[in-house]
């Protein structure tokens, strides 16, 4: 499952107009989080360790289970 972050590309002090993509990481946690509404979404440990950072209200975290055998 892909995470359901996204990045800001360009903008202030870089050259072209600010794009915003998706990430490329799996996801291996489901996050609800408050951000005027509540939401759940698939989130990888970058996209969740930025979302601590910037202090987004998480409202609980569940570990992604995935089927070991099948991933080697």
């Amino acid at each position: 499952m892909r995470c359901e972050g996204w990045r800001r590309r360009g903008g202030a002090f870089t050259f072209g107009p600010v794009k915003w993509e998706q990430c490329n990481n799996d996801a291996v946690v489901m996050l609800e989080v408050e951000q005027g509404q509540v939401e759940k979404q698939p989130a990888c440990l970058a996209c969740w360790n930025e979302a601590v950072e910037r202090r987004i209200k998480i409202i609980s975290s569940v570990p992604i289970k995935f089927d070991v055998e099948s991933a080697s």
